[in-house]
């Protein structure tokens, strides 16, 4: 149903071709007037959503479920398998901020999967779970999109379903709160770095926040005081802390944290992602979760999940141990399989420094393998991308543009949480590069044909 509502829209188009020429360059402009940003500049989007069949959707649900639970089991490995703990690489600094109990159960509550969907294909290549960003974006996409007026016939005709996906990310805190034993209606801090370029982002969740009764505040971590066993924000009592900045910057910073971070150790406020949530944000992980080795501590359908739905990874510094202990037998793998891998930092954002095999020549293949090896690299095999249409205004006609494109899967608790999609003219899915980002939709009504009349 996916594809048939994908090219009933773009039939959709093509059947109101003058309408359409005009309303997308003012949807640009719109788009301009909005904080649909990141830093100063307006994030690029399409006129165009990513429609999601009723099939992936409840495969989407399965899968957030099942995995979930993965995660939160291997990253409780590292805590109650004291032998494996080295698996993990964790620096000493760090791991003092990983001990620290949050007053809740759940070691990742917020998480962002990036995947590669294609019909009932489902490849989960990264999975972000420190700091997951992209939310209020997809929500904001959403309302932009669905309240386009020449689109209205459509949206009426497919029924579309509305996400709300901040409203998911508010519940999933809430029942944080719950569980970590907070009574009291909570004064929810937004807590980031305050040059952040997702500054945008903040003050959409803070409205939605606020709209459901819950005062919030966007603040600088060091702005966070501890007093008399409370936390505050100039002379307001905090108790939820939405934690955006990084792990890695929070450790970076300590010197200057040290209040938000006595207040945690000291259960005085909720906060959520925890900081342990970081065990789960490494690539790495996957190179854990896709080992046979590690099956038993998992159930027979999580290990079926985690076959079916994640590529083979492998931490190159644990690689040697799989090619006889032997490096030259890894350097011979990784320049024989050169066609059907991918080498990428353990810890980056951004697509940065990631090279697909097949779109690199030999001789800069070899160098970024020798790179790699002096650093904390995975190997993860390579999964094809899906293409799309997208529409655009060439020369005053309608015109359609391939791009490849992924699905950020947002899972808030437990829950499948709705998710929006990247798109980019490269297999390494860049927004700033010809890309941009666009809401996902399912809808359970099937398409008319009557669009393309």
């Amino acid at each position: 149903m996916t594809k048939n509502l994908d090219h009933a829209y773009d039939q959709f188009l093509k059947a109101r071709e003058s309408d359409i020429v005009q309303a997308i360059p003012r949807f640009s402009e719109r788009l301009e007037k909005t904080s649909f940003k990141y830093g100063r500049f307006t994030i690029p989007t399409f006129y165009k959503s990513l429609f999601l069949s009723p099939k992936q959707v409840h495969l989407l649900k399965r899968v957030s479920s099942t995995l979930t639970r993965v995660i939160n089991t291997a990253t409780r490995l590292y805590f109650e398998e004291g032998h494996l703990t080295h698996v993990y690489k964790v620096h000493p600094e760090a791991a003092e901020l990983i001990k620290i109990d949050p007053g809740y159960s759940q070691n990742v509550v917020l998480a962002r999967f990036d995947a590669l969907l294609e019909g009932e294909s489902l490849k989960l290549v990264e999975f972000n779970c420190d700091s997951p960003a992209g939310a209020a974006y997809g929500d904001h996409a959403e309302n932009i999109f669905l309240t386009e007026e020449p689109l209205q016939d459509f949206l009426k005709d497919t029924q579309l379903l509305k996400t709300e996906r901040i409203q998911s990310l508010l519940a999933a805190l809430l029942e944080c709160y719950e569980e970590f034993g907070g009574f009291e209606t909570p004064n929810i801090a937004i807590a980031d770095w305050r040059f952040s370029r997702t500054m945008a982002e903040f003050e959409f969740i803070k409205n939605v926040f606020e709209s459901k009764g819950y005062k919030t505040v966007i603040a600088d971590p060091r702005d966070l005081k501890y007093k008399g066993g409370k936390l505050y924000h100039k002379n307001m009592r905090i108790h939820l802390v939405y934690r955006r900045a990084l792990f890695d910057e929070i450790l970076e910073r300590l010197d200057e944290v040290q209040d938000l971070l006595k207040a945690y150790r000291e259960h005085a406020v909720c906060m959520v992602n925890p900081l342990r949530s970081r065990l789960a944000s490494t690539k790495a992980l996957l190179s854990i979760l896709t080992n046979p080795e590690y099956d038993h501590f998992f159930t027979e359908s999580e290990n079926r999940a985690k076959r079916e739905h994640i590529p083979w990874t492998r931490r190159l510094s644990d690689a040697e141990d799989f090619y006889g202990r032997k490096k030259m037998y890894l350097i011979d793998f990784l320049k024989e399989e050169k066609e059907t891998l991918v080498l990428k930092p353990s810890q980056g954002y951004g697509g940065r420094d990631v090279s697909i095999g097949r779109e690199t020549t030999d001789s800069d293949w070899n160098a970024v393998i020798d790179k790699a090896l002096k650093g904390d690299w995975v190997v993860q095999e390579f999964v094809n991308i899906p293409i799309m249409t997208v529409p655009e205004v060439i020369n005053g006609k309608l015109d359609f543009a391939y791009k490849k494109h992924n699905f950020n899967l947002l899972v808030f608790g437990t829950k499948y949480s709705g998710g929006f999609s990247r798109l980019s003219s490269e297999s390494v899915i860049n927004v700033a590069r010809g890309g941009g980002l666009i809401p996902a939709l399912s809808s359970e009504a099937a398409p008319e044909e009557r669009f393309g009349e």
